[in-house]
């Protein structure tokens, strides 16, 4: 299955490698950095998006998902005070992940970082973007 987050303004889009991509950069975001009270909108439509990587890595706190999420998140969508809480959620992911000062539960991305930094980098700069073109 295919993952996407569209970006409208900039008229771009940001494809992942996989589902497992998607899932853990913005699952990762989700539960260790997104102040929820700050974009409730983008919680609440991430979080089936994200919930088996979220099962995954916390299975006491997650129930196992059903599978009928799609992994389709439209940025643009969202309150720009809401965006701008994700772009910053996602930059101290992406500080700690290159510090590799990640908690135990993520361990297994290690193997795999040259893939993850790419998919940060993108992601990240994709916010970025839409977030200027929309000032």
């Amino acid at each position: 299955m295919s993952s996407l987050v569209t970006f409208d303004a900039i008229d771009k889009e940001w494809l992942p490698l996989s589902r497992g991509q998607f899932e853990t950069v913005l699952g990762g975001a989700y539960e260790l950095y997104l102040d929820h009270s700050k974009a409730p909108g983008i919680a609440k439509d991430l979080w089936p998006q994200v919930l088996d990587f979220l099962h995954d890595g916390w299975p006491s706190k997650y129930e196992l998902p059903n599978g009928k999420a799609l992994d389709f998140f439209e940025f643009s969508d969202h309150p720009r005070e809401e965006r701008i809480e994700l772009l910053r959620a996602m930059e101290a992911y992406y500080a700690d992940f290159q510090r590799d000062q990640l908690g135990p539960e993520l361990n297994w991305m290690r193997g795999r970082r040259p893939t993850f930094i790419a998919a940060f980098e993108e992601v990240i700069a994709l916010m970025r973007e839409e977030l200027a073109a929309t000032a």
